[in-house]
């Protein structure tokens, strides 16, 4: 519209000037034609302008597509690191855990140690009491004060107790288990197992018992009896027979089977102290 109304214009000047019609269309074709070369430089100055900015806004696209880029790497590597983080952590609890419970192992082994010496101590003081108590016996070859399995036993040879193939205390046997009575009477809390053993050789034809551990037990038995007779209570005392089956020398020698026939008193462990 601009460049209609700049031609007439330049029309009517032209035609003002009195010129001829030639003149007048050549004075208007130059005009369009600086007209037309003035909107075509415009146009390539905008064009070139739209161009420029158009690459501006490229560069500055890219520019922000490569820091998203970047800031979604970063991101990821500082995701790893929290996950490696998050896993340190739960190893780190986890050992702590084990470490806790280690401790907690080892302190219990600790108090259980202290609790087994305190009662090896007081196994030891019985030991040496007893010892003592019945040293007279011991002198006397009537009585053997030994450790045997971890307990304290007192064992007491058959020939001083009972006749061969007999159940029935001699005088010097009753005699020496009323001693032993005595002695045990002064060891509280603690009960006292009456085992009898026997030699391998058969009994012989016309005695009471079917064998050598009955004849085992039935010794128990008795003397479990006359240690109650002597003061030291029921609760405490159990008889048991072995007959030939808990051997402490050889069958095949008389010296053997005259140690194997035996009495034992084995003074057993607290029940408490037992680890189950």
């Amino acid at each position: 519209m601009n460049r209609i109304l700049i031609v007439i214009f330049t029309v009517i000047g032209v035609a003002a000037c009195g010129h001829s019609d030639e003149e007048l269309a050549k004075a208007v074709a130059q005009r369009e034609a600086e007209l037309m070369a003035a909107n075509k430089s415009q146009l390539e100055q905008m064009k070139s302008a739209h161009d420029e900015l158009l690459q501006a806004r490229n560069a500055m696209i890219g520019g922000l597509e490569k820091e998203v880029e970047k800031l979604g790497g970063d991101l990821k590597a500082v995701r790893g690191e929290v996950a490696g983080t998050k896993a340190a952590l739960s190893g780190a609890r986890a050992e702590l855990s084990g470490t806790k419970a280690q401790l907690s192992a080892t302190t219990e082994e600790l108090e259980k140690l202290q609790r087994l010496r305190e009662e090896a101590e007081k196994e030891a003081a019985q030991f040496r009491a007893l010892a003592v108590r019945l040293k007279s016996m011991i002198d006397a070859g009537e009585l053997e004060v030994i450790m045997r399995d971890g307990r304290i036993n007192l064992k007491l040879p058959d020939e001083i107790l009972f006749p061969s193939g007999s159940k029935r205390l001699k005088r010097g046997g009753r005699d020496a288990l009323a001693k032993v009575a005595a002695a045990l009477k002064s060891v509280e809390d603690r009960e006292f197992l009456i085992a009898g053993h026997t030699d391998s050789v058969p009994l012989r034809k016309g005695v009471q018992f079917r064998d050598n551990w009955d004849l085992s037990t039935a010794r128990a038995v008795e003397v479990v009896r006359l240690m109650v007779k002597n003061g030291v209570p029921e609760t405490q005392l159990i008889a048991a027979g072995y007959g030939e089956f808990d051997p402490i020398a050889s069958n095949e020698s008389a010296e053997g089977r005259a140690k194997n026939r035996r009495l034992e008193i084995v003074l057993m462990p607290r029940i408490e102290n037992v680890d189950l």
